[in-house]
């Protein structure tokens, strides 16, 4: 369950980008549908992103993120032991592509992902500080790394840079 947590670290972080077309309701639907896929793409996107927009890029992978998981529940109790067991390691693979693409071109990103892995290794080897379960873990090294780059790396916002002009 704590793992699920990054969904609404994620939603609070694309919030930021979403334009004034998404209200209350809208923001509650799409957070009901983010997933780390949709993230990805939303947050690469340059500027404000609106509500059509994130409806399209949400129909597909939502669809096949709630059909995936029926097929690989199903598919789970047929297919032999060593298969399910590599298929295990592909989410690892997932966000290794969702995060080397971003941080080769953003210095913003790269900082967030060696900050959020340094945390990640200091909570794994310290003694002390091992002892948090892998689930609250993650969360830390999430929050403690997105604030990190959240101070180094603000974004303006465009009012701001409107009144400037």
């Amino acid at each position: 369950m704590t793992i699920n947590l990054r969904y609404a670290l994620m939603s609070l972080a694309l919030s930021q980008k979403m334009d004034g077309s998404m209200g209350t309701l809208q923001r509650m639907i799409f957070s009901f549908c983010n997933t780390d896929e949709i993230f990805a793409v939303a947050s690469g996107q340059k500027g404000r992103v609106g509500k059509w927009y994130l409806y399209g890029l949400m129909l597909v992978p939502y669809f096949g993120w709630a059909l995936g998981t029926y097929l690989g529940s199903v598919a789970g109790t047929l297919l032999p032991l060593f298969v399910r067991t590599a298929l295990g390691i592909a989410i690892y693979g997932m966000f290794l592509a969702i995060i080397i693409p971003p941080s080769r071109k953003q210095k913003s990103v790269r900082t967030v992902v060696l900050v959020s892995a340094a945390l990640s290794i200091l909570l794994r080897f310290t003694p002390v500080l091992r002892s948090i379960p892998a689930g609250y873990a993650i969360i830390l090294c999430a929050l403690i790394a997105s604030t990190v780059g959240a101070i180094l790396f603000p974004v303006e916002d465009e009012a701001e840079g409107d009144a400037d002009t």
